[in-house]
């Protein structure tokens, strides 16, 4: 009945939350700990983890069809490399932030604001072209549906990444 749907999506709520949590526990821990000699092989096996963690919300929060589940997972895949190279120039551009926020100037500081917005357009672009992909292995809703569940992902992670960014003083 309807007292199991609501429990159902409870559960699937606590599990999606333990999912996010535990990739971006695993993503701040390497962004935020640049003393490490590794660090950048930290913030590459923290990314990995980050991307099989999205892939298992994902997958939950789906609910694919046996028909759908392989056009959309080749196309999934193609699209999340793209995301990946897109991603990495946002880590890069805030690790560069973090490095030298203390020492900016005004226009040093406003060109990564500019390069910052520039990558949010150069995703958002991306996210637009593969709306029409998507839909041609998915019925409407689900890439609605996909779609809300990338943002809610990356929501909580850059809501925790960017909890650990120093404000420009």
């Amino acid at each position: 009945g309807l007292g199991d749907v609501y429990k159902r999506q409870a559960m699937m709520k606590a599990q999606i939350r333990k999912i996010i949590s535990l990739g971006v526990a695993f993503y701040v821990f390497a962004f935020i700990a640049p003393w490490v000699v590794d660090a950048q092989e930290d913030l590459r096996a923290a990314s990995e983890v980050i991307k099989n963690q999205r892939k298992r919300y994902i997958e939950k929060v789906m609910e694919l069809t046996p028909q759908e589940k392989e056009a959309f997972w080749r196309l999934y895949a193609e699209y999340e490399s793209g995301l990946a190279q897109i991603r990495a120039k946002r880590i890069e551009l805030a690790t560069d932030f973090v490095k030298n926020h203390a020492n900016l100037s005004d226009a040093e500081a406003l060109d990564m604001l500019n390069q910052k917005l520039k990558i949010d357009r150069e995703e958002l672009k991306f996210k637009q072209a593969y709306v029409a992909e998507f839909r041609q292995v998915l019925p409407g809703r689900k890439v609605v549906r996909l779609y809300q569940a990338e943002n809610r992902f990356d929501t909580a992670a850059t809501s925790e990444l960017y909890r650990n960014i120093p404000v420009i003083q």
